[in-house]
């Protein structure tokens, strides 16, 4: 639907006015044209015909011992008529009232005849109207007209009504001077009545907007300007001309600027339904925040709907993870609550406060208090003054969003902002980041807590902090930074803090098993170095088999002297484990093939007719054939016989 109102608003209209003798006023006419039938008018001798005019419903209500006249629409404001004899004479009361969009058409004769029952009670006899025109975006405009009797039915009277008029119902619109009271109270009582009742019947229909009786300035609504009035004459004239007049052009440009506002409002909502800093911290005016912080509340806890001052106190409701409702509070506190269970910490006060009243209404079944005794912070950045003070912190949005930002860069993904600090959910912890501060909230930290601590302290904080808290605490945290290379002073002394012995010896022992185990990993990544060396080599490639030969000639005699073409084909098929495991074979299997060759070639220089030249570049044909089988232990093939013929001169 769309209206020039904001989302959580519904329309209301209420309006008092008096028929007067003086002003030409005749409540048969009126009557006549609200519910759009002929009447004539026996004072004036003047019939009003408006049945071509158009009208939903319309019924009279009377008090239980009314005679039968009281019904008959032109008897009844005949004899009213009849009843006022002086010619500034008020002969009747009208009421008009704006019928919200969101109240279901079936649920509409009962809002009304709700809304004039206590006219009833006080001796009123009722003409009701309803109306539903189209209004200038098209949609209906829903409204009812009510007129009053003003004196009580007296059956002793000619025209069956009282000498004087009915005080009971002019208290409900007059106050002041002879009525009693402030000028003005008693018509704003009537207005809230009014109002408290569309919200009780736009709640059955499930809206989430509700009216409110107040004026924009009383609602703190300064941005929000009031339009133009605006009479039936000029919007008529207006329609049948089909162009605007000056006043006409004002309220249009306003309504569709307010609908452009209400379509920004709707995305904005959006972003703080998934992102609740929103709430606290840019937006389009702070009314929509606060506006959207009360939908949540109401929506989150219906049976508090009576209390919702509470969320003046509040600087965001997040809601958006099923199940669970976070709420910050302005002075620091914090509340968690996941199904039945609540966990408050942060600073004492509204959110203990609140959390007690939900466990008043039954509304929880156990609160869990996660007290702060532990901390971490940049050594020299002077914070044990706030500690002392127990001041609350309060951070810069910016510098907020900057600390939650560096956090999810470490990998943190539950993590919440609020102007004191950010919040970073580890198991059972609450982590609060101050920015030269780390506090802990919950039961023993973790050691997972401990190392996020500690982590932060070593990026950010130049590896240098201060701890605070029980001998446990520090002895998690010096342990961890032992690990991150992070020196850690305790803050009660300002010395290094020193562990107890068994903490000291356990990291050693710890260090010593590290170190073997880095030892082990290096010498696994050589292996697996030097085995991608050998496949490739085996493979063919020159530049392997330099690298090779400068690291390790046993297998490169392997591959050129110990293996021939087939062999090297099934080698590269192996897998790099297979080959790391039977390296050491390899190495034998190559310094053999390289005494087979020298002893070879030393037979071969020694039979050789006296113009050989043991120079000459016939030897890599030797080099290659002299290759000897590799065995069945990885699988390449039966050993093979050399053959050692020399090359023809």
């Amino acid at each position: 639907m769309t209206t020039s109102l904001p989302p959580d608003s519904a329309i209301f209209n209420f309006r008092v006015s008096l028929f007067q003798r003086s002003a030409g006023r005749s409540a048969v006419a009126a009557a006549a044209y609200r519910s759009a039938s002929r009447l004539e008018d026996r004072r004036i001798g003047q019939v009003f015909d408006y049945r071509k005019k158009s009208a939903e419903d319309s019924f009279i209500l009377a008090p239980s011992d009314a005679p039968g006249w009281a019904y008959d629409r032109n008897e009844l404001w005949n004899r009213v008529e009849q009843a006022e004899r002086r010619r500034d004479a008020v002969v009747a009361r009208e009421i008009l009232v704006t019928i919200p969009r969101d109240i279901l058409e079936e649920d509409r004769r009962a809002f009304i005849e709700e809304a004039v029952k206590p006219y009833l009670a006080a001796g009123a006899i009722i003409d009701i109207s309803y109306h539903r025109p189209r209004a200038a975006d098209r949609e209906e405009q829903p409204h009812f007209h009510v007129m009053l009797s003003t004196r009580r039915l007296d059956a002793s009277a000619e025209h069956g009504f009282a000498h004087v008029r009915n005080a009971e119902l002019a208290a409900m619109f007059e106050s002041g001077g002879r009525h009693g009271g402030e000028r003005g109270d008693a018509l704003k009582a009537e207005r809230e009545r009014m109002a408290s009742l569309m919200n009780a019947f736009l709640t059955r229909a499930g809206s989430p907007r509700r009216a409110d009786h107040r004026s924009n300035a009383a609602r703190g609504l300064h941005d929000r300007e009031p339009e133009p009035t605006m009479g039936e004459g000029r919007k008529k004239a207006v329609t049948r001309r089909r162009t605007h007049d000056r006043c006409t052009a004002l309220v249009s440009s306003m309504r569709a600027s307010r609908i452009a506002e209400n379509e920004l409002i709707n995305v904005e909502e959006e972003i703080m339904s998934v992102n609740a800093t929103r709430q606290t911290r840019g937006g389009i005016r702070p009314r929509s925040k606060q506006g959207f912080k009360e939908k949540l509340f109401r929506e989150r806890f219906p049976d508090l709907s009576h209390s919702a001052g509470w969320v003046e106190e509040f600087h965001f409701i997040d809601t958006a993870t099923p199940g669970v409702t976070q709420i910050a509070t302005k002075d620091g506190g914090h509340v968690e609550i996941r199904g039945r269970i609540a966990k408050v910490f942060g600073a004492r006060g509204v959110a203990d406060a609140f959390v007690a009243e939900l466990d008043g209404m039954m509304e929880i079944d156990a609160i869990e208090r996660l007290e702060e005794l532990k901390s971490l912070q940049r050594k020299g950045s002077g914070l044990r003054q706030r500690r002392r003070t127990k001041e609350v912190p309060h951070l810069p949005a910016d510098h907020v969003g900057s600390l939650a930002d560096r956090w999810r860069s470490r990998g943190y993904h539950k993590i919440t902002e609020s102007p004191d600090g950010v919040w970073i959910t580890i198991g059972a912890c609450r982590l609060q980041d101050l920015g030269d501060e780390l506090r802990i909230h919950g039961p023993a930290a973790s050691d997972a807590a401990c190392r996020a601590m500690v982590e932060k302290a070593a990026a950010e904080w130049a590896g240098e902090v201060e701890v605070f808290g029980d001998r446990a605490f520090k002895d998690s945290c010096w342990l961890e930074a032992q690990r991150q290379g992070v020196t850690i002073y305790d803050q009660a002394t300002g010395a290094p803090y020193q562990p107890c012995d068994d903490l000291r010896r356990k990291f050693e022992a710890d260090q010593t098993r590290l170190r073997g185990k880095a030892e082990e990993i290096d010498e696994l990544k050589r292996h697996k170095t030097v085995a991608s060396l050998l496949l490739e080599a085996a493979a063919s490639d020159v530049a392997a088999l330099t690298k090779l030969e400068a690291n390790d000639s046993d297998l490169v005699d392997f591959v050129t002297l110990h293996l021939d073409d087939e062999q090297r084909g099934k080698l590269v098929s192996k897998s790099h484990a297979e080959v790391i495991a039977a390296l050491p074979a390899f190495r034998d299997y190559g310094r053999k093939a390289r005494e087979v060759q020298a002893e070879r070639f030393r037979t071969r220089a020694f039979e050789a007719p006296l113009d050989f030249d043991p120079t000459r570049n016939d030897t890599p044909t030797l080099r290659e054939r002299l290759a000897l089988a590799i065995t069945e232990e990885i699988g390449l093939g039966e050993p093979k016989a050399a053959d050692f013929t020399r090359r023809p001169q």
